[in-house]
């Protein structure tokens, strides 16, 4: 009992069982600050987010590395870092004089082909870089592109002149399936029934679907799948 106690003590040297309950405090603690952390993309985090998440898992690990730092207090620091970052990200999407104040604007690179040398400084981003990363966007020559922008979020934002984009199938009135994402039906021999209803399907029509392919047992596949445009996919399990 006094091994346990210890982990809610200010202790200098904490033994192995003080030390691995601490670690596994921090672990769901860590993992709770994840779940409940506002989602977005990972590429649009500003330099504001990263600084958060550092902070966050500084906190988190503080026990582990100093056994004098009680958990208490690492939980009140925590949430009140969280409520501080909740609350500037809600007033950021609520007010634009805000937003413009604690997040970065994009950096003009590249207009019509001519290369803004001074952004370019400004940005710390030369000229190698900058060929590299249109080059992985299929842009090859600078005289393709319109304009070239260092977005907050540091990725480049290409876009090429319209003379050189690839034709598309409207340009030739050409009729394409409708798109989207496949449906799950079946996952690892279990029938979702909530997208047979979100479909109109029954799963009286997926056993026939199966039984066409010559499967009669539904735990016998791994995956299947309906895209939008009707076309069925499956796989087998590998019993092998």
């Amino acid at each position: 009992m006094n091994k346990i106690i210890e982990f809610f003590q200010s202790n200098e040297l904490l033994s192995n069982t003080g030390f691995a309950t601490r670690t596994v405090v921090s672990i769901i603690l860590i993992y709770f600050m994840s779940r409940f952390l506002l989602k977005r993309a990972a590429g649009q985090f500003t330099a504001f987010d990263f600084v958060f998440l550092w902070m966050l898992g500084a906190l988190a690990v503080a026990p582990l590395l100093d056994g004098k730092i009680l958990f208490a207090t690492t939980i009140l620091a925590t949430a009140t870092l969280y409520l501080w970052h909740f609350l500037i990200s809600w007033l950021s999407v609520r007010s634009h004089t805000f937003a413009s104040l604690i997040r970065r604007q994009s950096t003009l690179l590249v207009e019509k082909g001519i290369i803004n040398e001074k952004n370019m400084r400004k940005s710390f981003f030369n000229n190698d870089l900058l060929l590299a990363e249109m080059r992985l966007a299929e842009a090859h020559d600078l005289k393709e592109v319109n304009q070239v922008r260092l977005e907050p979020s540091g990725h480049l934002s290409i876009v090429k002149n319209s003379k050189n984009l690839p034709p598309t199938p409207a340009d030739f009135k050409i009729p394409v399936p409708p798109g989207g994402l496949p449906t799950v039906l079946i996952n690892n021999g279990k029938v979702i029934q909530e997208n047979l209803i979100l479909l109109g399907l029954t799963e009286v029509w997926l056993e026939n679907q199966l039984f066409k392919r010559g499967i009669i047992n539904i735990k016998d596949m791994y995956l299947a799948t309906i895209s939008p445009d009707g076309e069925f996919y499956y796989s087998i399990k590998n019993f092998h």
